[in-house]
Formats: structure tokens, C-alpha cells, sequence
């Protein structure tokens, strides 16, 4: 094709329709108009499957009958997709790793394999199920939906379903239109909405932080709708490939407008230019519907590239600019769009194309009658090519023209599709920097084109399963995403290009190991030997770093090559690796997985790695096999009875017990099983767990002490158990409402039931100083004068654990006072004990109290306050008697 035919010029910028392939295969039957279309990016695979919600008097889309079908590049059935059911479709779409996504109104989706054409369901559950899905946009590899009810929701990733509910919308009758910005474009790093407001304006919704809204003239609000044009009657939206421009398309006043809004929001430059969309020529089907805004209302807005968008109407593009428009006829009206990162591809019955603008450098190489350096250049090359040279003497003798002229055959080459132009260029861009040095050009430039235009076109040259349509710029924006470019090849299998991509591109080994895990895993699915298979595989990848035999083996467990996959596991070095593995896949095999827990158990112990050893014990323990099986495998081993006993003590004692049952070591059961007794605050329970210990005691008839001692705890136990509920059934006993526990202490110790209450006292952890109180509180009640002296002197022996004050106003409010000032002047601090007494009006105590101690100033702080005749006199005979 002439690189100079097809051009549209649009107010002096030149766009230009670059056809790929022509199509040769089953999509020259597809009708593009009443069918369910959905176009991958980066001139991938084309999917189709009947709409049912469009009613169609005579069908002609056999070819789609209960099917989902993909196309490739060429037209050609790669697979189908069994799909029969007529629900309404909310969401038709690739994801970012090419699986197509259909996504039902009630909140069911598939996610199918355009290669395999196999299909996995799953379901957002019953939250969908009322309020179900209205329509639903792809972001990455999740999508963002949204309801009849007007809320937007947001799942991150399709494969792992977590539904997040977005701010709410407020809306209150449904949008014309919206738009989803993924987290990796915007600010916040989150995904946002762009939603058309009914009322005016745009509302912008940024995941789960904020909710704001553009508004028209009419309503100002804020210094940004200052700036703004008019935002009523926003029918449609779109977003540029860099998601900084944003293009509004208006009805209003009867005529259509397409607002620009550069940087988002944050520019003044806002820009309306009218057009108008009639198709006059088209015959259009017969409706009801009068409202013009929708029948002349385009099917989609799409960018292409950063400074024009397309508007797709039913057999017309337009073409519109910030100053101009044009409306180009399609040679055929059944056509689909996808908006590239570098323009609009452009599928059809008969052609596969994109529609780009022509960069500066093309322009002034191929515009007709060119005389730019650069037409000059390409024009000599192909005189000297054809060894009928032409005079460049002036050329070559302007050096900057002839730089100019370099560059601008090498980015035309980068720009143009047809490999024998990029040659011509490339050539052309060589022939002239022979008469170049270093300083004008980029001297890795050339280099690094022919680098990256051979990549795309060994795409492309690949053939019709997997074979992709790229331009050189898609090709960067891969270059810059290897994961994806990579994961994209081996969607279709293609292992050979892809290694040697990865191999001229210099990828790391992340990828490159990536591409052999999955050839491996392709591998293991045909009908060999599995030792031909085996040292097939290993042959392959052994000089390979990165790659782990853990995947490949498990990929044969899943297709039923159990013995494969051990013999694969065996080339595997990592151990930390190669075990989990093991235990996946003795999981995997419900029947007969013994040897994967040996083996296992095996390859722990030799790593000599607790935490790997740790790990095959708590799994092995978890599983259905007989016990004593279990125990004895684990038992064979030193190393492996050590970590067993250890795991058991601190994180199993229910195992713990059948382990030292099964080793006979009926002591440490009944030890055990005290030591959980104590644990409980049951007392039917502590007391089953000791009954349980004295049978193990019992079996070890050498020694008769614990199981003594033990009967003797029971019967305790038993008649605490018996007193509590005694104490529960009595009606004319009154138990505190708030502390119901210290109440039934009391009672236990008003009745000097000492050891009950203090079994009761562990039992239900009540704290020692409250006990002590509790028992003094008893000892009042009883009137045991001498119990109480002994028990307060024996508790305070060491330290005041016992107020003085407290047992003092408990026997004074008892009708006790003499025994409680007595207990006052029984407080280790004089001074505090001292002032108390005077406090409560007890001067001749506490002058008692300073003459016992021989406190001369504390005396002497006190004489002040002492009115009391008799007190007086006692204390200033002390101080005559001392100042002698």
C-alpha cells in the first residue's frame, strides 16, 4: 500500500487508515451491528456471542449459535466456548491478561480461555441478586459495576472476587454515561469514577475516600466550575490513553458539541467545537423513538492518540479535533473499534486496520510534493537503490538539514506498518548517516528501532493463533510491562517466540523462567513415558536458573501423573520448595497418600530445618489416617519424635495425651492431665479431667502417691461442687448481686469451711487480698477475736497485705470500737496511725500512740490540737519527763 493514500487531513493534521491483513476466515460472516463484540488490546483475538437483548426478525448468526467465538487476527475461529444461556449480559470484555470476562445481570460471571475456549465460573454471591448488575467496565484485571439502583462497585481482581463497595453515588435516575480511571493512573491510587450527573455537571467518585462534583454554569460552587464550560446534557465520555484529557460529548439546544477538558480538571483549557452527526445517505431502521439526541446518539466515543476523537455511528466514523471535525464513510458497515495507546483499530468483515495520526516526521517525508530534508533523503536512497543516482550534493553538504533528515526517516520507519516501507526507511536513515557523524543523531537510535520493529513484526509473522497486530509504539509499552508482554504469548502457547523475545530483549530471568515453567507444564499433558518425559523436561531447563520443578509437579498431580510428578520433585533443589509440594499433593490424592507424608517427612528431617519439620508434623497430624499409623511414622525417627513431643507440649495437648497413651508412659498422662485440670474453671470439668488422671496413676501400680493424693482433691473438689450448689438453690439467702463469687466464699468461710474456700478461691481465680478480706469480714461476723488476731499478724508478718484501716472501720461498724482503735495503733506507721486517731476524735489513743514510739516531734506536731483534758495532761508529763 502507498504510504501517501488513505490520508484524512484534519485542519492541517493528517490521519491515515493502515490496514494489517485482510480478513480470510469465518468473520467475513459475523455481524458486527446486533452481536455481542468485545476486542482485546494489543491487537489481540476478537470475541463474539448473540445479543440477546436485541430482537432480530431474521437471524444470520448461526456461527454464534450457544456459543462464545474468538477470531483471530485474520478472521480465522481460534475456539468456542459453549455458552446457551439467554440471562442479560451486564459486562462483555477482555481483561488485562486476555481472558474474556462475561458478566451476568444477577452477579454470575465467566471468565473463559480464548485459546482452550474452556470457561471457569464464579459468582459475586447473593448480593446481586435484587438489586442487580445494569452495566460494567473492565479495569485491569478486575472491573467496576453498577447496580439498577444507581451504586457503584468495585471487584480488584476477577480471579479472587472481593466485592468493594464505592462511595455512594447520590444519583437518583440513571447516567448517560461513565468512565473508570484504573489505580495506576491517578493520583490517589485508586480506581475513580467519572459519572454524567442528569442534573448537570460530572460526578467524580474516588473509591472509598471522597465523592465531588463538576458543576455546570448554573450552579457554581467552587473556583475549578469557574473555569468549566457548560456540563448539561453530557451524553457520552471518554478518557485519553494517558487518562489526562477528557472529551464530553453534549446535546444541547438540538446540536451536538464535543467539549475538550485538558490535564483533568486542572487546566483552564477547555475547548467546544459543534458537529454535526446526521447520516443522510443511511437508511435507518423504523422506530417510535422521536427524541433525536438518541437516534442520532453515536454507539462510542473513543481517543485516538492524545489530540482528536472518534465517534462510531452506524456506517460513519467522525473524526473530531479541538478546531475541526470530518466524517468518513466506512466501506463496510459492520465494523468494531478499540481504542490503542497510538489510535483506533479498526475491525471489519473484510480488513483488520488502525487509524493513527501521522506523525511530523511522516508527513514531511511522504506528503506529496515534499521538498523537507527528510522526502529529499528517501527519495535519494531510492534512486541509488535503483543505481540510477540523483545529485545530493546539497543534502549532504547541510549537515543539520541531513540530520533532520535521518531522524526523519528512522521515526517514519518506526511509525509505518508495512515491513517492506520500514526497510526502504531504515535504509534510507542508514544511506544518510554515512555522511553524519555522532553529534547530530543518536547513534543508538537506528540500532534501537530496528531492535524493536523486528519484535513487532515477528508478532505479527507469527500466523493466525496468537499472532498479535502491534505498532512499534505498543511494542514499547510492552517492553515496559515484560510480566504481561510475556503472560500474552504463553496465553497462546507460543514458548519458542516468546523465549526468544525474552532472549533478544535481554529480559530478566523472572520471565524467562516463567516461559519454561509453562512449557514444562504444557509438556506433562502429552501421552509419553513417564521417564521419557521426565529426562525430557530436565534436559530442557537444567541450564536454566529460576525455574522450579514445585510447579510442574503439581501440574502433574492435577492432570492424574502422580508418578511424574514424584520423579519431577526429585530434580528439585530447594527443599523449602519441594516439601510443601509434597503435602499438597498427599492432600491432592485423597486415597493413597501415605509415601507423599513419609516422603515428606524424609526431605525435612535431611534439611535439618525445624520450621519445615514443624510443618509436615501439624499437616500429617491434621489428616484422617489411623493414629497409631501416624504416631509410629512420626516415632521412627529421633529427630522427628523431638519435634513431634515439642509441637505436642506447646500447641496440641489433646494429641499430647494420645501420644504419651500410645508410648505407655501412663504417668505423664495423669501428670498431663492434672496440669489441664487446673486450666479449667469448671469444677465439673476440673474435676472429670482429675478423675481421668487417677485411672492413668492407677495403671502405674508401683506408686500409690498421686493416686491418693488425687482422691483426696476429688473429694474436696466434689464437696465444694456440692456447697456451691446448695448455696445457688437457697432462697433465703442473699447473694450479691454484683459479686455473686464472693458471696458463696463468704458463706463457705462463715461455716470455717477453710479449704473449700479456698479451692473455691483458685477455682474461679479470685485474688488473694480478696480473699484475706473476705476471711476477716467472716472472723468479724463469727466474733473469732483470736483467729483474727493470729490471721492479721501472720498476713502482715512480712508486709501489710491487710489494711489496718480497713479491719479498723469493719469493727467499729460492727459495735467493735475498742478492738478497732486498737487495731489502728497497730499500723506499722505511726505517724499515719496517729493522725487517723485524731481524725476519728480519739486523742488519748493517739498520744498513747506517740508515747509508745518515743516520737518527740510527732509529739510536738500534735500538741497543738489535743483539747482533751486528760490526753493533754499525759502528754505534757511525757515532755517534762523527757526535757529533764
Amino acid at each position: 500500500m502507498d504510504p501517501s493514500a488513505h490520508w484524512k487531513e484534519l485542519n492541517k493534521k493528517y490521519y491515515k487508515f493502515h490496514q494489517f491483513n485482510p480478513i480470510t476466515g469465518e468473520q467475513k460472516s459475523l455481524d458486527f451491528f446486533y452481536q455481542r463484540i468485545a476486542v482485546s488490546k494489543w491487537g489481540g483475538p476478537l470475541a463474539a456471542t448473540k445479543n440477546y437483548n436485541q430482537v432480530i426478525l431474521m437471524r444470520t448468526d448461526d456461527l454464534l449459535k450457544d456459543s462464545i467465538v474468538f477470531f483471530s487476527n485474520n478472521g480465522k475461529i481460534i475456539s468456542k466456548a459453549q455458552y446457551k444461556e439467554i440471562d442479560r449480559i451486564a459486562l462483555f470484555d477482555f481483561l488485562e491478561d486476555e481472558q474474556l470476562l462475561l458478566l451476568k445481570a444477577n452477579g454470575s460471571y465467566y471468565i473463559v480461555d480464548p485459546f482452550k475456549g474452556t470457561k471457569k465460573s464464579y459468582d459475586l454471591m447473593d448480593q446481586f441478586k435484587q438489586q442487580q448488575i445494569h452495566k460494567g467496565l473492565i479495569v485491569n484485571n478486575g472491573f467496576v459495576l453498577m447496580t439498577t439502583n444507581y451504586e457503584f462497585f468495585y471487584i480488584p481482581n476477577a480471579y479472587e472476587p472481593q466485592v468493594h463497595k464505592m462511595k455512594p453515588s447520590n444519583l437518583t435516575q440513571e447516567p448517560e454515561h461513565w468512565q473508570v480511571i484504573p489505580p495506576q493512573k491517578t493520583q490517589s491510587g485508586k480506581v475513580e469514577l467519572l459519572i454524567t450527573n442528569p442534573d448537570g455537571g460530572i460526578i467524580h467518585i474516588i473509591e472509598d475516600e471522597k465523592w465531588k462534583i463538576y458543576y455546570n454554569k448554573d450552579k457554581i460552587v467552587n473556583e475549578i466550575d469557574k473555569k468549566l464550560p457548560d456540563l448539561r446534557n453530557i451524553k457520552m465520555i471518554s478518557l485519553s490513553s494517558n487518562y489526562k484529557n477528557l472529551a464530553l460529548l453534549q446535546y444541547n439546544n438540538s446540536r451536538w458539541v464535543v467539549t475538550f477538558i485538558s490535564d483533568f480538571f486542572d487546566s483552564t483549557d477547555c475547548k467546544q467545537i459543534p458537529i454535526d452527526l446526521k447520516e443522510e445517505d443511511i437508511k435507518k431502521e423504523e422506530s417510535a423513538e422521536k427524541d433525536i439526541s438518541k437516534i442520532e446518539r453515536p454507539r462510542r466515543m473513543l481517543w485516538c492518540g492524545d489530540d482528536c476523537v472518534v465517534l462510531q455511528l452506524q456506517q460513519y466514523i467522525v473524526l473530531v479535533s479541538q478546531d475541526s471535525y470530518i466524517k468518513v464513510k466506512m466501506s463496510n458497515s459492520h465494523f468494531a473499534l478499540k481504542q490503542e495507546i497510538d489510535g483506533v483499530r479498526i475491525l471489519t468483515q473484510k480488513k483488520n486496520e488502525i487509524l493513527r495520526k501521522l506523525p511530523e516526521a511522516y508527513v514531511n517525508v511522504f506528503l506529496p510534493l515534499s521538498v523537507k530534508p527528510g522526502a529529499q533523503l528517501h527519495s535519494a536512497y531510492e534512486s541509488f537503490e535503483q543505481k540510477n543516482p540523483i545529485e545530493d550534493d546539497e543534502l549532504r553538504s547541510k549537515k543539520a538539514e541531513l540530520g533532520e533528515a535521518v531522524n526523519d526517516c528512522i521515526k517514519s520507519g518506526q511509525f509505518e506498518i508495512n515491513p517492506e516501507y520500514q526497510m526502504k526507511l531504515l535504509k534510507a536513515a542508514s544511506y544518510g548517516k554515512t555522511f553524519l557523524g555522532n553529534q547530530l543523531i543518536d547513534p543508538n537510535l537506528l540500532n534501537e528501532t530496528c531492535k524493536y520493529l523486528r519484535v513487532s513484526n515477528a508478532l505479527r509473522r507469527n500466523g493466525g493463533i496468537g499472532s498479535r497486530v502491534v505498532t512499534y509504539e505498543q511494542v514499547l509499552q510492552l517492553i515496559k510491562n515484560p510480566d504481561l508482554f510475556i503472560t500474552l504469548l504463553l496465553r497462546y502457547n507460543l514458548h519458542y517466540l516468546a523465549i526468544e523475545i525474552s532472549r533478544f530483549l535481554k529480559f530478566q530471568i523472572k520471565q524467562k523462567s516463567t516461559i519454561y515453567t509453562h512449557w514444562a507444564c504444557c509438556k506433562v499433558e502429552s501421552q509419553m513415558d513417564d521417564d521419557q518425559l521426565c529426562q525430557i523436561i530436565k534436559e530442557k531447563i537444567k541450564e536454566e536458573k529460576g525455574v522450579s520443578f514445585t510447579q510442574i509437579a503439581q501440574k502433574s498431580i492435577e492432570i492424574g501423573k502422580s508418578q511424574l510428578a514424584l520423579k519431577l520433585l526429585d530434580n528439585e533443589q530447594s527443599l523449602s520448595k519441594r516439601i510443601p509440594v509434597l503435602i499438597w499433593m498427599a492432600n491432592y490424592q485423597q486415597g493413597n497418600n501415605n509415601s507423599y507424608y513419609e516422603k515428606a517427612l524424609i526431605d525435612a528431617i535431611a534439611s535439618k530445618d525445624s520450621n519445615l519439620i514443624y510443618l509436615v508434623i501439624m499437616k500429617f497430624l491434621k489428616t484422617d489416617m489411623d493414629e497409631t499409623y501416624k504416631f509410629g511414622i512420626l516415632s521412627q525417627n529421633p529427630v522427628a519424635q523431638a519435634h513431634l513431643i515439642y509441637y505436642l507440649r506447646n500447641f496440641d495437648d489433646k494429641y499430647l495425651q494420645k501420644y504419651l497413651q500410645y508410648l505407655k508412659k501412663y504417668d505423664e498422662c495423669g501428670l498431663l492431665a492434672i496440669n489441664q485440670a487446673y486450666q479449667q474453671n469448671n469444677l465439673t470439668e476440673k474435676i472429670r479431667f482429675l478423675e481421668f488422671a487417677q485411672k492413668f496413676f492407677e495403671e502405674e501400680s508401683k506408686d500409690s502417691f498421686y493416686s491418693k493424693i488425687l482422691q483426696e482433691q476429688i473429694k474436696t473438689l466434689n464437696d465444694l461442687k456440692q456447697e456451691v450448689e446448695r448455696e445457688k438453690k437457697e432462697k433465703s439467702k442473699v447473694i450479691m448481686d454484683e459479686r455473686p463469687l464472693n458471696s458463696i466464699m463468704e458463706a463457705f468461710l462463715s461455716k470455717d469451711n477453710i479449704q473449700l474456700a479456698q479451692e473455691f478461691a483458685k477455682t474461679y481465680k479470685i485474688p488473694e487480698r480478696r480473699f484475706n478480706i473476705t476471711r476477716v469480714k467472716a472472723l468479724i461476723n463469727n466474733k473469732n477475736w483470736e483467729e483474727l488476731e493470729r490471721f492479721i499478724n501472720e498476713k502482715n508478718k512480712k508486709n501489710v497485705s491487710i489494711p489496718y484501716e480497713l479491719v479498723a472501720d469493719m469493727l467499729i461498724k460492727a459495735d467493735q470500737e475498742e478492738r478497732g482503735l486498737q487495731m489502728i495503733m497497730k499500723m506499722p506507721d505511726p505517724e499515719e496511725s496517729c493522725y487517723m486517731l485524731l481524725k476519728i476524735g480519739q486523742q488519748r489513743h493517739a498520744v498513747q500512740v506517740a508515747i509508745n514510739n518515743k516520737k518527740s516531734q510527732l509529739i510536738q506536731d500534735i500538741r497543738g490540737s489535743i483539747n482533751d483534758n486528760q490526753a493533754r495532761a499525759q502528754l505534757e508529763m511525757y515532755l517534762s519527763q523527757n526535757q529533764k
